[in-house]
């Protein structure tokens, strides 16, 4: 019966986690497109921004071949919004572990603890 209750505890949590850091994966990223695109009229487009934001808020440069407007944006994101950016970056790490997470309480509840 522990067993069982401490089962279904864990995938609770762990689905409650994923569905957080997805959620707040498409809000911050809503947030910061409508931030570029108030900053810059040619960013309202969804895939300049999409880019500019997946640049920000990732730890790698921009290479050196890269569009004027992007490396701007990137720095202006980075700049203004080093907050909401470090949230993406956390909202991304969590909605990639939490269903590999998920997959391994289940397993252990099949196969080590025998409650499903």
């Amino acid at each position: 019966m522990d067993k069982t209750i401490l089962f279904w505890i864990l995938v609770g949590g762990l689905g409650f986690a994923f569905a957080l850091a997805v959620q707040m994966r498409i809000v911050t990223a809503l947030v910061l497109r409508r931030a570029l695109g108030d900053w810059r009229e040619e960013l309202t487009d969804r895939v300049k921004a999409n880019a500019a934001i997946v640049w920000a808020a990732g730890a790698q440069t921009l290479p050196g071949e890269s569009k004027p407007w992007l490396s701007e944006a990137v720095e202006h994101l980075r700049n203004t919004y080093p907050n909401p950016l470090r949230h993406l970056r956390t909202a991304r790490r969590f909605s990639v572990t939490t269903p590999v997470l998920l997959l391994g309480v289940f397993a252990l509840g099949r196969l080590v603890w025998g409650v499903i």
